[in-house]
């Protein structure tokens, strides 16, 4: 099932990045530290190893997930860093395909596919419900629940100082599912000016992608079942990102960042489908298979601050987000870092999103209504807010070991009921957003 590309892998990355993220800011300018998270988290002669556990659950028996991970991190005396990165998650449960619930019975099918002689294969998909048959009970929201995947990632990268106060960044990273492969590189620069309080920075990613649905790739806006017409598809991304970091006094410390990305490709999900219902009684009349742009560019600010009252930090930001599809978001995130005696500490967080809905999204149409350009019923792509509670805690056990968790909720809300639809739609819950709960349970050991 592919997962990248704002799936269910984006937020499996978002979760162990932002979760899992560095210690916080060094909260003394000089003498004994107050608590063992004062010192900054990459000293220099140090080797860092650190392994986590995430479980991500979704409500209702959806899609859930359990993903290790194990990160080496050497911090050179010369200033030099070098880390990599290993991620294996296996995934099952039940996963919307993007219909309607109905008064009925629906059934869903794979599209069919040609002769082996045309060269695009007959073997029939054994690794997920998803390119499967399935029946949904009446009143239902249409998922498959023979859904299952699992991914591996590998990532390496390297940072070097070099002479006048910059800094060269290289890595790559790989990804692969059973039926997705994402390859990676990126390469940034950095320069510190007026004795460190001052950094600019610029970075540069590319990124290739294949997807190889199990169903093969369906003709866009096809009838379900329909012939596939091709095998594979591939999707490049290549972003910018420049950014300046400002130190304004030992314990408060400022950053600003712009973004800027194109990808060109394979943008559709091929497992995703769309209702076409009648236009008096609300009913599904035909699914189609959906269709999305094969360009996407993207732009975001990012700010942020961080601002330590001695061994407590806190840490605030706001990303504002915008598309060529006509998605425009906005995020808003808050954490305090607490200490608890001299080796703990405690750290609630909470995180606040909303986006506008793309152009192209429709939880169905009438069939009378003419055939848009574009079309798609997945979620993610429509308008809602979503509340993100978290919290963190850790323990220094000794000088070299600490062991963490966190748990976090997080709730998605959209427009649930349209009383202009027509029929029985008026009354029909049209919203498949999620609500999930994500635990984790790490170590980290570090040499000095």
């Amino acid at each position: 099932m592919q997962l990248n590309g704002g799936g269910l892998s984006a937020t499996l990355g978002m979760l162990a990045g932002a979760l899992l993220g560095a210690q916080p800011v060094a909260a003394q300018a000089d003498g004994a530290a107050a608590n063992a998270y004062d010192q900054t988290a990459s000293e220099p002669g140090t080797m860092v190893a650190d392994s986590a556990l995430l479980i991500y659950q979704e409500d209702d028996d959806r899609v859930r997930a359990v993903e290790a991970s194990s990160t080496i991190t050497w911090n050179a005396a010369s200033g030099a860093v070098v880390s990599g990165r290993l991620t294996y998650d296996a995934l099952t449960g039940a996963t919307p395909n993007g219909g309607v619930r109905s008064r009925y019975p629906q059934n869903f099918y794979p599209p069919s596919k040609p002769s082996i002689g045309s060269g695009l294969g007959t073997n029939p998909d054994t690794q997920t419900g998803a390119s499967g048959r399935y029946t949904v009970a009446p009143g239902q929201l249409p998922v498959d629940k023979g859904f299952k995947d699992h991914r591996e990632a590998y990532d390496l990268g390297v940072t070097l100082p070099l002479e006048d106060g910059f800094k060269l960044g290289l890595g790559g990273a790989a990804s692969f599912e059973t039926d997705y492969a994402s390859w990676s590189a990126r390469a940034s620069v950095a320069k510190d000016l007026w004795g460190k309080n001052t950094t600019l920075s610029m970075g540069f990613n590319f990124e290739h992608d294949t997807v190889r649905p199990f169903t093969g790739i369906p003709r866009a806006q096809s009838f379900m079942g329909d012939q596939i017409v091709a095998r594979s598809r591939v999707k490049r991304v290549a972003s910018l990102v420049a950014g300046v970091t400002q130190i304004l006094s030992p314990t408060w410390l400022v950053q600003l960042n712009y973004s800027y990305g194109v990808s060109r490709g394979y943008h559709t999900d091929p497992y995703k489908v769309f209702t076409l219902v009648d236009s008096a009684t609300g009913d599904p009349f035909y699914t189609i298979y959906e269709e999305r742009p094969g360009v996407r560019r993207r732009s975001s600010i990012y700010g942020a601050t961080k601002f330590a009252l001695g061994s407590a930090v806190t840490d605030a930001s706001v990303r504002w987000y915008d598309d060529s599809w006509g998605i425009t978001a906005m995020t808003y995130a808050l954490s305090q870092h607490l200490p608890l005696g001299k080796a703990a500490y405690l750290e609630p967080g909470l995180r606040f999103y909303r986006q506008t809905a793309a152009r192209f999204f429709a939880p169905y149409l009438g069939i009378d209504v003419p055939a848009p350009r574009y079309v798609s019923a997945d979620s993610r792509l429509s308008r809602f807010r979503a509340w993100t509670f978290s919290f963190k805690a850790g323990a220094q056990l000794t000088s070299r070991l600490e062991v963490y968790g966190v748990a976090e909720r997080y709730v998605q809300q959209g427009l649930r009921f349209d009383r202009s639809a027509p029929g029985v739609l008026a009354r029909t819950d049209l919203f498949a957003g999620t609500r999930s709960t994500s635990l984790i349970t790490g170590v980290r050991y570090t040499w000095h």
